[in-house]
């Protein structure tokens, strides 16, 4: 797992937080499994939230805002995973709530979950381990892990029969407005660089679904883009696009000139302001538009034997057993 600049995480916030909201359906079903799942030790029960590749906070700090209030008051206890431990630095100074930090990779993610699990319910001798205590969150993480650290997810969830949702995993696909005939060669390039070191690249989000669901998880998926203009997103479209066209030439050296023309090309768009907007037949801004393609997923260990459980404990109103 690569570490992000603060800085970037930092611009992306906004973007990727507009792109969250079409998880919201997701977010409600984990939110309603992991609730009816608590009824035997009621609104009490700890859930340890573990939140990987978790940078500087701000995948947490979006999940622990929408999360709680769909809980119904379940306590939720934060545990942020990271390769980084400056970003991590970061993250714990961000929130008033307490939030542990560990640094290390991803393939000792059934370590830190189960720690986490036992440390809790050590201090609450009273509350014995039960299924579905756990929730593993992640942004914009996928893409760059391997497929040993999609296997450490899965066997982390099926151990302790947990709940997962990653968001904003790239699927590979952009549409950039006004097209450009050297789009697709960017776009190839940059997906290449993105598989380096066995990384999954754009197959992430696909690779986690065969991974999960030939356990007998139940897997969810739904799209979240980006939609980005100029000159309302010109700060982050510059850097996006720059970084882009660097990741594509690192790859392909041959590309340099191409790059360079095709970024100095789109910087000019991004630039250009919206004075011709009335005087256009289709009401468009002049400038560049890009809309971003990603996945989400929703990973629930117990399968469909779980979503029978919850819709038995919603129309009882009994706690399952």
């Amino acid at each position: 797992m690569t570490a992000a600049e603060p800085g970037w995480l930092d611009l992306r916030v906004p973007v990727d937080d507009a792109a969250r909201e079409y998880a919201f359906p997701l977010l409600d079903e984990a939110a309603s499994a992991l609730s009816n799942r608590s009824l035997t030790a009621g609104t009490e029960r700890p859930l340890i939230a573990i939140d990987i590749g978790a940078g500087t906070g701000n995948s947490m700090r979006w999940f622990d805002a929408h999360l709680t209030q769909r809980l119904c008051g379940r306590r939720v206890q934060w545990v942020l995973v990271d390769a980084d431990e400056a970003a991590l630095e970061i993250a714990a100074d961000r929130f008033d709530i307490p939030v542990r930090t560990v640094a290390a990779p991803i393939s000792s993610l059934p370590d830190i979950a189960a720690e986490a699990l036992a440390e809790v319910f050590l201090k609450a001798p009273t509350v014995s381990p039960h299924p579905c205590d756990l929730l593993i969150t992640g942004s914009a993480l996928l893409d760059v892990l391997t497929r040993d650290d999609m296997a450490a997810i899965v066997d982390t969830l099926q151990r302790f029969s947990g709940i997962g949702i990653f968001l904003l995993s790239i699927s590979g696909q952009w549409h950039l407005s006004p097209p450009h005939p050297d789009d697709s060669v960017i776009d190839e390039a940059f997906a290449r660089h993105q598989r380096r070191e066995s990384r999954l690249g754009t197959q992430s989000a696909p690779a986690l679904e065969a991974e999960a669901g030939g356990t007998g998880a139940r897997v969810e998926t739904s799209a979240s883009p980006w939609h980005l203009e100029a000159p309302r997103d010109s700060d982050f479209l510059t850097r996006f696009l720059t970084e882009r066209v660097d990741a594509a030439i690192e790859e392909d050296p041959g590309l340099r000139e191409v790059g360079r023309t095709w970024l100095q090309e789109r910087l000019k768009q991004i630039e250009s302001r919206s004075d011709s907007q009335a005087g256009r037949p289709d009401g468009q801004a002049a400038g560049l538009s890009v809309v971003v393609d990603h996945t989400d997923l929703l990973i629930d260990a117990a399968g469909n034997r779980g979503r029978t459980a919850d819709q038995h404990a919603q129309t009882s109103g009994e706690p399952k057993q």
